[in-house]
């Protein structure tokens, strides 16, 4: 049972990474027009990728409430402050703000969403 949940955990990943693959292809091949609708390609990926790392969390927090695990809820905190990060890269963007201020922001959110993970692995 277990092997085939992985085996299909596997192909899904595969997937995706094929899907992103042949994405930085279509970038890299229309250089001229470096935008899909108008949309930066660095911004379709951070959007993407928030929107997977909200789907996660609420697979997660699904399961926090089944199983009531606190490993589990800080697993799901740390998919949401990764969807967060993403949020605010993506606003920040758009109204153009100072890049130092957005570095310093997205790395301090990095950092608490890998402290979300180390004490979602220490807890008993």
């Amino acid at each position: 049972m277990r092997r085939a949940i992985l085996a299909q955990a596997g192909m899904y990943a595969l997937f995706l990474l094929l899907l992103a693959g042949s994405a930085m292809a279509i970038g890299e091949m229309n250089d001229s027009t470096n935008s899909l609708s108008g949309l930066d390609m660095t911004d379709a990926i951070v959007i993407a990728t928030s929107v997977l790392a909200i789907i996660l969390g609420a697979i997660s927090a699904v399961a926090y409430a089944r199983d009531g695990r606190t490993k589990l809820l800080f697993v799901t905190l740390a998919f949401f402050i990764f969807a967060l990060k993403g949020v605010f890269i993506i606003g920040s963007d758009l109204l153009s703000l100072q890049q130092p201020f957005l570095d310093i922001i997205a790395n301090l959110l990095d950092f608490v969403v890998l402290l979300c993970f180390f004490f979602g692995m220490m807890k008993k």
